[in-house]
């Protein structure tokens, strides 16, 4: 087992005291720590925990230690999530039975609650607010607006016999800390992404350690991109290493990325101060190439990036185009189904299944007479009542023509609004007259207008352009187009361009990466402290193997992360 491993690795295996293994991006930490478990488990009777964020990873990490350290150390493997290990403390034989509130349940109550406090606004936005004080171990003021809410929220999961998903670590953590919950009998506790840790998480470890048990903790400081769910990175990797003497050990060695991804990404992040010093080493050597472009606006950036990267994956390799927000996704999609490239959106809803892009393709059909019927949801969108709309059924039937405003007014509709349904119907039939000669341009730019036009939230804008520059690009009538768009090329099958965000692309890795949007107002984002969006933006440069290409708009000037890389060999694109 030892010999896969280098000297750093190996290192973090053979200690048997408390340690810090910082790893770098592609460092083999996960095979570290299985290496690691499956020796420790060959001590008998020795009970060997192995804490992970997810169930996918839990699992995979189990499956990989057994794989090494055979069946038989099973029952001494006690590995899984922070909060299903909670979870099964709080299931001690003698105490109550637990019911976890569902989603549904926990909306319902806070609903409830800040109708009795008065408060505006929707439940699910006050969601991160209970979180982050209950990850806080529940401080907070009692007679602020939060910690009213705080505190009615939690009475009313009691009145109700119920715990939330958050309760289950901090109800472990105040049990372990007044003695009625034992912490679990590990001798040794391997802890993974331990840059995550939130203060409850911390003092989960922190307790264990206290206990009795070894503690080896992996992650990395630069790699640290949830400061905003209350991760320590670095503060709590230091906080561990000065209060139980854990010794640090630098994984380095760099087996993903070739060595010019590796010093662009280095020369990023040597920018933040407050991180542990460490020396990255690329494995693979040189070969690689990072770039930066520059582009008119998103959609000739999106073809570029598109075009680039398609004939690539005919090859074989893997690629990704990162952003840092799922809204500069839009464009890449929209290209990506024009273009009929085979891609995955792994990160936020497709612009095209949104309802008002839905509802610009219905009228699309009825211009074309695809359809003959169907224009409440378009009339709605205009601002047409149901009771208005039945009014206009009762008198026409199920399909709905010009009437003049004398006869509209009699059937109940406002003046204003009977205006409005004539200028429609006026343009309805001048859109069908342009379809009829062939002219789809000049319709689908009236039909994108007049959507447009009644549009009042910024996503409904962005999925009515997104859905207008899919079907402008296409050729054919628009029920071919329509048709073209309806296939399934949104599939998460080997040879699909993925298209993700910063976030979402931590653990992953591609042959060759596209950063989208590299430019300043978009990341690093105002919303969010310098550095924490320069290790999310190293977070992304480290996923690429073999190239890297930032590129932006001239709408703004350049990423002060790109500047940072200090690229030789810049493309220019227009």
């Amino acid at each position: 087992m030892l010999d896969e491993l280098n000297a750093q690795q190996r290192e973090v295996a053979e200690l048997r005291q408390n340690c810090v293994a910082i790893a770098c991006p592609g460092a083999g930490k996960t095979k570290t720590i299985a290496t690691k478990a499956a020796l420790l488990l060959q001590e008998d009777a020795a009970v060997v925990g192995a804490v992970t964020f997810s169930k996918d990873a839990a699992i995979e990490l189990r499956d990989r230690i057994l794989a090494v350290a055979g069946k038989a150390v099973k029952k001494r493997l006690i590995a899984g999530t922070f909060h299903s290990l909670a979870f099964k403390q709080l299931r001690r034989p003698g105490a109550r039975a637990l019911d976890i509130a569902s989603d549904g349940d926990r909306l319902g109550l806070l609903i409830r609650v800040m109708q009795d406090l008065g408060l505006d606004g929707k439940a699910e936005d006050v969601i991160p607010t209970i979180e982050s004080i209950k990850t806080n171990f529940g401080r907070c003021d009692v007679d602020s607006e939060d910690g009213k809410l705080y505190h009615g929220y939690q009475d009313a999961l009691a009145r109700n016999g119920k715990i939330d998903f958050q309760d289950m670590l901090r109800l472990s953590v105040e049990g372990m800390h007044d003695g009625s919950i034992l912490p679990y009998p590990f001798k040794y506790l391997l802890v993974d992404e331990f840059q995550d840790t939130d203060p409850l998480q911390y003092r989960w470890i922190e307790l264990h350690a206290k206990a009795g048990s070894i503690v080896t903790v992996v992650g990395d400081d630069d790699q640290s991109i949830y400061a905003f769910r209350e991760a320590l990175g670095y503060r709590g990797m230091e906080s561990f290493i000065k209060e139980f003497d854990a010794k640090p050990v630098v994984l380095g060695s760099n087996y993903r990325c070739r060595s010019e991804i590796l010093s662009a990404a280095d020369r990023v992040i040597r920018n933040n101060v407050d991180r542990i010093a460490k020396v990255l080493r690329a494995e693979k050597g040189a070969g690689g190439r990072v770039l930066s472009s520059r582009h008119a606006d998103e959609y000739i950036e999106a073809v570029a990036a598109v075009e680039t990267l398609a004939p690539l994956l005919g090859t074989g390799k893997s690629c990704a185009i990162l952003a840092r927000t799922n809204r500069i996704l839009d464009p890449l999609e929209a290209v990506c189904r024009s273009a009929g490239v085979k891609y995955y959106r792994a990160s936020g809803a497709s612009v095209l299944s949104r309802p008002e892009g839905a509802l610009m393709c219905n009228l699309l059909e009825i211009v074309e007479r695809v359809k003959e019927t169907g224009l409440d949801a378009v009339l709605a969108h205009m601002g047409l009542r149901a009771e208005q709309l039945r009014a206009l059924h009762a008198s026409m039937g199920a399909e709905l023509i010009q009437k003049p405003r004398a006869e509209l007014v009699e059937l109940g509709l406002p003046e204003e609004v009977a205006t409005n349904y004539r200028e429609f119907m006026k343009r309805l039939a001048e859109w069908r007259s342009l379809c009829d000669r062939k002219f789809y341009s000049l319709t689908l730019s009236g039909v994108s207008e007049w959507t447009l036009k009644y549009a009042k939230k910024d996503h409904a804008i962005r999925a009515i352009q997104a859905t207008y520059d899919v079907v402008s690009r296409l050729a054919g009538t628009f029920a071919d187009r329509l048709q073209f768009m309806k296939q399934d090329n949104n599939v998460p099958t080997p040879g699909a361009l993925i298209l993700t965000t910063m976030h979402s692309s931590k653990g992953l890795e591609w042959d060759h990466v596209w950063i989208a949007r590299s430019e300043e107002s978009i990341v690093p984002d105002t919303k969010s402290t310098e550095p924490e969006e320069r290790r999310l933006f190293y977070v992304a440069m480290t996923r690429a193997r073999e190239t890297l290409m930032m590129s932006g708009t001239s709408k703004n000037f350049a990423s002060r992360f790109v500047t940072e890389a200090q690229i030789e060999g810049v493309a220019e694109a227009t």
